[in-house]
Parts: C-alpha cells; structure tokens; sequence
C-alpha cells in the first residue's frame, strides 16, 4: 500500500486540515532503510516526522498496517489529539485465524491476489524488491512481540478513538472490531456495509459522512465540540 490508498478522501481532507501523508517505510515511495520493518518502528518513524516537523498537537488518520502502528502511537503520545482508524488489527490474538495465511506469503502470493498493488509500488518506489517486501510484511504480520500488535496496552490511549472496518473485511473481523471495547470502551466503532478491507475506497462518502469536521452530525464534529 502507499499514500494513494487515501485518494478517495485526500483532497477532502486536505481542504480542511494540515495534511501529512506517510509511506511507511519499503512501501510507496519509501525505502527500507537499514532497519527491520515493525508497527514499533512504523510508529516511530511518524515520530519522528513529525518532530522534524515542529509537529505538537496532531490527529491521526491510520489504514490497516498504519491503523496499527497509529495505536502504538496515540498510546505512547499524549499529543495524539483524536484517532481514526480503519482495517486496523491491534491485538495478537488475530493471528490464530490469520496465521496460515500470512505464513504463506511471498512474492508470487502478492502478484497474483495484489497484482495491482504490486504494479504500482514497481512503478514508484526508488529501490522496488518484492522478494525483500514480502519477507518484511511475513516478519511485520506474524510478529506477536514486544514490536508488534500493542494489545491491550491501547488502553492507555485518552485520545478519542473511531475504529472503521467493511463488513466483508476477511483480514480484521468483526468480533476483533467489538473486542475494542475492553482496553477502550469509549471508543466509537463502525462497521461499513458493502465495503471490504479497503474500505476506504470501497465508500468513500459513508466514511467522510462520519469523519466530516463540518457536518453537525459527523463524529468528527462531536469531538471537536467536546
């Protein structure tokens, strides 16, 4: 995946807010650099981004992987003013039901069930090697450590969180979506119909109708208000 995944709802955003768009690092336009690829250094590196960038107070917008790394991020920083997050798995226990399949990848796994995917990281990124990016997501999926999904450790998180899965999502079930009420049981969810994993881009405007600041009625605008 890459910034395009939030094409659907970039420029919206971007008319409204101070838009900071991140590869992580071995997808997009982003290279691997000399450390392993973990939702530890995922969040890290937006860290560090953003001090670079004189960043304080900040939201954050998170799909899938990012979603993930984003948990270990509102958790460890009190900046973290609000949290979105969409097709996000969080706790290790999600890879009973996965592990098989993450086990299984490997450079033709992607070519032929994320041929499209594939084709553009080719396309875009300066040092594109799918033999080494399907090892590094194999190692970032199955990682059940202290670098990987936070758990209930998200618990710690103040920030208001929404969490977004499609109701066809087979990577983040339902049951792992309601199981969010345990560490954070604040937490807004929706579960978005005729929508799958990329559910961003399966429904655009359901998604924006919640995250809207300037719809009354959005979640978006009730946080604002609080």
């Amino acid at each position: 995946g890459s910034i395009d995944d939030f094409s659907p709802l970039l420029p919206r955003l971007q008319e409204r807010f101070r838009v900071i768009a991140v590869d992580t690092r071995g997808h997009g336009r982003s290279t691997f650099g000399d450390v392993a690829l973990t939702y530890a250094q995922a969040a890290d590196d937006v860290r560090c981004i953003l001090r670079r960038l004189g960043v304080g107070a900040y939201s954050l917008f998170g799909f899938s992987d990012g979603g993930t790394a984003a948990y270990r991020l509102a958790r460890d920083n009190p900046a973290v003013e609000k949290l979105i997050t969409v097709g996000a798995s969080w706790q290790p226990e999600s890879l009973k039901d996965m592990r098989e399949l993450y086990a299984a990848i490997n450079p033709a796994f992607l070519r032929e069930n994320m041929g499209a995917q594939v084709a553009a990281y080719e396309a875009v990124n300066p040092e594109a090697n799918l033999d080494r990016l399907a090892e590094a997501l194999k190692a970032l999926w199955l990682d059940d450590g202290d670098s990987g999904y936070p758990g209930a450790s998200i618990g710690k998180i103040r920030a208001p969180v929404l969490a977004i899965r499609g109701e066809g999502d087979f990577l983040f079930a339902m049951h792992e979506l309601l199981a969010l009420h345990t560490p954070l049981p604040n937490a807004h969810l929706m579960n978005v119909p005729f929508a799958e994993h990329e559910a961003i881009a399966d429904q655009p405007d359901l998604i924006w109708a919640i995250a809207n600041p300037d719809d009354p009625g959005s979640y978006m605008a009730k946080v604002w208000r609080e």
